[in-house]
């Protein structure tokens, strides 16, 4: 008997055979086969290729059996999605594509951060309620060179892939690392199927940018059967897809509880009533975004197997190149100016409106008269004593991600009893991220009124004087000339001034190298449990290196001081009119014209050129007109991040802590005995339980930086006048102060961390299965997941702070204040259960039911720690905030329900139907959160949101979600709608901006469908379209304790339609 290599425990199962005798299709199953990360594949599948001509199912009926075969024979959780149902809907990337999967949900917005910019084909992927994925690419390790730790689906093009497959629980022969869920990309290979060549050109539009852009493919595939030399196969694939897309964004900015009074506003009159507490904002903002995207995949793979079938080789090579270009133009009122300055109130002789919950309904909004507004004291006062300021912004925004990745892998069966397998594997990611903006500002007062649910109507209109009469000519103190005639128009230059600058960039890069060795001893006696044992070794090095730089925002010019802003009329040497530089920006159809335009018929101006391609002339214009205002050499101003102040890498635009270089390796070893055993009455129980040992270990390089600071001299101290307070440092010892002076001096000092890490990682998973298509799982295992990179970083800004009393009047001395990143992290822990009972009624036809239950340790959430630094001789200690691992514990549980099936039974032309549905319901209790950033330098450990962030939801965690698609299938038709909904979550625990509140995204979901007609055996042409209903996100603003929430944005992007047209041979 001739034994051939076996699948990956967590493919394998009983059924395969059972699979057989149910008409599973030879592609089916070649392609469950596919699925297997690192360890074996069957070869027998791979002969019958002449058989798969008569037997099998194609088309998206095709898919969904062979998703199901997989889900079914699986020894652990999984849920897959095939190639045709990747094709068979507007998927263009991973991402989007894993939104049909039970449990998986997506997020669409570019950062969760930063909910203010909107993604138009998704970003972040979460399973059962976490972010802790592990991505894999054909069963290896896979990463993007990023500040976090897994591949960026999101730019991995889908049509390169054969399958992708989410497991949800674990076997000890899988690579470590995913609490959530582990997402392993299939990419096609030569023996999967039949020689094959196709093609594919399509082209997409969208209903708001009105630009086409076009995606074309192609594939071949060939084997050659030589006999004695074995069989050999080669398979080439390549992708080049482009998108052009645009969405808009309406929002109200920055709410904070105010005092309401009889007056109908939110300022005191004088002799005013209050009438209780409301919510009101201090502006709003409205955005406009050209999204294109150029993503180009190559894959290839070379197969060759013995003539005897006991050895075969796999080759396998990746490589992913996206490209993303966006360019912004935002308007939206500076509320924190607003906020320092007097604040937002009623235009004069109008009432603010609120509803029953006290949030504001509606009213025009102006600010205080109270601000500063320096030119307003000189001889030409041109700012307004009202209005709001606004920033009036040009960003342009350039992301590529290019990863590389080759494996090879040896599988060796001698006989009967033994087989053995070997993998090789190399990944090569870089990333390269510039993100430029120039800040432009006007004054004007905010219309809005809240229309519902539905999107509020805003305007900004022309400042006033908030009801106070023009004394004197225009141009001075007490009336300037702000949009007077002939000026009176936002799109005339008189009327706005430049700011601030912001640049940014990120340049990483990281390889990762891995081996793996496995072995198997089958005990081929069908009277016992123990069908056979499993082992083997893994050894991976990441080596990788981060620069981020901070968003490098700074003033060039401002109403506060200098004599007032440098205005956009004017003259600057070394620049010239400062007008040629700007242009009126119409926001023309914005919100595809479901409400006005908020600027009216005179827009005003933004910057007229792309950044990137004139990054020196936008420096040139940016640092010359801040010096022309405030001339100064102590960093006051913006300037370029290769001129910053501070300690430059040499030859880089990058500090030294914004560079992070890390190096983590692993060694791992198991054992997992495998069962199986027919019980009797038609039932088979089998499964396998295995421990899994692992080694790591991070070394990271990096800086203690101790801030230069100056203290007082000792001849200061002694020159204090008898009787007289001396300064708090004066009172410390002459031992102390010289410490203190020596310690804060300005030095940077190498530093070289190392922390290992051991685990034991246990794992039982048993399945019974019956012969009337019922079976029942049950799953229990530990699992751990590494701390994102950026969180890590080994650089340390030590700033010594003086002395002072503390609350007992207790003398404190010299004390560190420092925020810091931890590498010395440990993995988030978390120990798993996971049951199931499902009901396979048919080839397409099946009901199942998962529970699953998650006990969470040592997230990571903000901490502080005592440390000890000592420096040139002197040592200190103090309280340092730091990302740590939390000693409380979370729980995740939830469960999901899946449906699929083809209503064959039907008369026709109706038994051409099928629906495959799923609902998901996830709920947290004890989780931590956290304010953390893996991309800000100082790791924003002491950032925190406005409110207590123990009562919000998990972020990212979605109570419900909701899948349903029906389809339509003949010998030529096939049609198809597909509906994803997700109920509210939060967004982000703290915004990037003012007020730092927390962000909810309200509830919603979007259609997506497809048509395709197969003109003959090797023709097919198609139309697929995405957001059919035109769905507008939504996102709301956490406002108090008690959870209240207010509208804060609204976004809306395009429709899409795609025209295909695929051949095959």
């Amino acid at each position: 008997m001739e034994r051939s290599s076996t699948l990956p425990v967590y493919l394998t199962g009983r059924g395969r055979s059972r699979g057989w005798k149910e008409g599973v299709s030879a592609f089916a199953l070649t392609a469950l086969l596919a699925a297997t990360p690192a360890y074996g594949q069957e070869t027998e599948a791979t002969d019958d290729t002449d058989d798969a001509e008569v037997i099998q199912v194609t088309g998206f009926r095709s898919s969904l059996q062979t998703s199901q075969t997989i889900k079914r024979d699986s020894e652990v959780v999984v849920d897959s999605i095939t190639a045709e149902d990747i094709g068979a809907l507007p998927d263009r990337s991973v991402t989007e594509a894993l939104q049909r999967v039970p449990g998986v949900s997506i997020d669409r917005f570019r950062a969760g951060v930063d909910p203010d910019h909107f993604s138009i084909e998704g970003s972040g992927v979460v399973v059962r309620g976490l972010t802790w994925v592990r991505s894999e690419l054909n069963g290896r390790d896979t990463f993007s060179a990023n500040n976090g730790r897994i591949l960026s689906f999101s730019d991995v093009p889908s049509e390169l892939m054969g399958g992708v497959d989410v497991f949800k629980s674990p076997s000890a022969d899988m690579i470590e690392g995913g609490i959530s869920g582990t997402i392993n990309l299939r990419t096609r290979r030569p023996f999967d199927g039949a020689p094959t060549i196709s093609a594919s050109v399509e082209s997409s539009y969208g209903d708001f940018a009105e630009e086409w852009a076009p995606t074309y493919s192609v594939m071949a595939s060939n084997r050659w059967d030589t006999g004695t030399s074995g069989e050999f196969g080669l398979l080439f694939n390549y992708v080049n897809s482009e998108l052009i897309s645009r969405s808009d964004g309406q929002q109200i900015s920055n709410y904070a509880e105010r005092t309401l009074y009889d007056n109908g506003d939110v300022v005191d009159p004088g002799a005013g009533t209050a009438v209780g507490q409301v919510y009101f904002p201090r502006g709003a903002a409205f955005r406009s975004q050209i999204f294109e995207r150029q993503r180009e995949g190559l894959g290839a793979a070379a197969q060759w197997r013995s003539e005897d079938r006991t050895m075969e080789a796999t080759l396998q090579y990746l490589r992913s190149d996206s490209q993303q270009a966006w360019t912004e133009h935002a308007m939206e009122i500076a509320t924190d100016n607003v906020a320092s300055s007097g604040d937002s109130r009623a235009v004069a002789g109008t009432q603010l409106t609120f509803g029953p919950t006290g949030l504001f309904t509606g009213g025009a909004i102006t600010s205080d008269d109270n601000g500063w507004r320096d030119d307003q004291n000189g001889a030409d006062a041109r700012s307004p004593i009202g209005g709001l300021q606004s920033n009036n912004i040009r960003r342009d925004v350039m992301q590529n991600y290019l990863t590389e990745d080759i494996g090879f892998n040896f599988k060796w069966t001698p006989n009967e009893s033994w087989s053995f397998n070997f993998d090789f594997q190399r990944v090569e990611s870089e990333v390269e991220v510039e993100d430029i903006g120039l800040w432009a500002s006007t004054y004007q007062n905010v219309v809005i009124q809240m229309n519902g649910d539905d999107i509020p109507d805003i305007s900004f209109t022309p400042p006033g004087l908030n009801g106070v009469p023009c004394a004197g000519d225009p141009g001075t103190a007490n009336c300037p000339g702000y949009f007077r005639a002939p000026h009176d128009s936002f799109s005339d230059p008189f009327n706005s001034f430049p700011r601030a600058a912001m640049d940014h960039i990120e340049q990483s890069e990281g390889t990762l190298d891995s081996f793996r060795a496995d072995g198997e001893y089958h005990f081929n006696n069908p009277d016992r449990w123990a069908e056979s044992i499993r082992f083997g070794y893994r050894h991976a090095n990441r080596d990788q290196i981060t620069r981020f730089s901070t968003y490098n925002w700074g003033v060039i010019s401002e109403q506060w001081g200098n004599g007032g802003p440098v205005w956009l009329d004017g003259n600057v040497a070394g620049v010239g009119n400062l007008a040629d530089y700007f242009s009126p920006f119409a926001f023309d159809n914005f919100m595809q014209g479901d409400v006005p335009s908020p600027t009216g018929s005179t827009p005003p101006v933004f910057w007229n050129s792309n950044i990137l391609e004139n990054y020196d002339t936008f420096a040139n214009f940016a640092s010359t007109v801040a010096n022309s205002w405030r001339p100064t050499t102590t960093c006051e101003n913006w300037e370029p991040l290769a001129e910053r102040c501070g300690q430059m890498e040499p030859g880089t635009p990058f500090l030294l802590q914004e560079i992070n270089p890390i190096q983590e390796t692993s060694d791992a070893l198991y054992a997992m005995l495998r069962f199986n055993q027919d019980v009797g009455d038609g039932v088979e129980v089998s499964g396998n339980f295995g421990l899994r040992w692992v080694s790591m270990n991070r070394e990271t390089q990096g800086y203690h930086s101790f801030t230069d600071v100056t203290f007082a001299s000792d001849a200061e101290c002694a020159a204090i006048p008898a009787g007289q307070t001396p300064p708090n440092f004066c009172l410390l010892s002459q031992g102390d102060r010289d410490a203190a002076r020596n310690f804060a001096d300005g030095s940077i000092t190498p530093n070289t961390t190392s922390h290992d890490m051991e685990y034991y990682l246990p794992s039982f998973n048993i399945v019974a299965r019956m012969e009337n298509g019922w079976q029942f799982r049950f799953g229990a295992s530990k699992t751990i997941t590494m701390p994102d990179v950026g969180l890590t970083r080994n650089y340390y800004n030590i700033t010594l702070q003086g002395p002072e009393f503390g609350q007992n009047n207790e003398f404190l001395g010299p004390r560190i204040n420092s925020t810091v990143g931890n590498p010395y992290l440990d993995p988030i822990e978390s120990m798993n259960f996971d049951a199931s009972a499902e009901w396979y009624f048919a080839d397409v036809g099946s009901l199942t039911v998962a529970l699953f239950y998650k006990q969470l340790d040592n997230v990571i959430t903000n901490g502080t720690e005592r440390l000890v630094f000592t420096n040139n001789g002197a040592t200190f200690d103090g309280i340092v905030t730091t990302p740590s691992n939390s000693p409380e514990q979370g729980t995740v549980k939830g469960f999901e329900i899946a449906y699929q099936q083809t209503y064959d039974f039907l008369p026709a032309p109706f038994n051409g139907l099928g629906m495959n549905a799923s609902y998901t319901y996830v709920d947290s209790e004890g989780v931590v959160q956290s304010t953390l950033s893996a991309t800000d330098p100082d790791v924003a450990a002491g950032r925190v949101a406005n409110i207590d962030t123990s009562l919000l939801p998990l972020q990212g965690l979605s109570e419900h979600t909701f899948n349903v698609s029906g389809f339509y299938e003949t010998d030529r038709v096939a049609l198809r709608l597909a509906y994803a909904w997700r109920s509210d979550f939060l967004v982000t625990v703290r915004d990037v901006i003012v007020p730092y509140s927390p962000i909810m995204q309200e509830s919603g979901g979007q259609l997506d469908g497809s048509a395709f007609y197969t003109i003959n055996d090797n023709i097919r042409v198609g139309v697929q379209g995405v957001n059919l209903l035109n769905q507008v996100t939504r996102t709301s603003q956490v406002l108090n304790d008690d959870l209240l929430t207010a509208p804060r944005s609204w976004f809306m992007n395009d429709r899409r339609v795609t025209f295909i047209l695929r051949a095959t041979y």
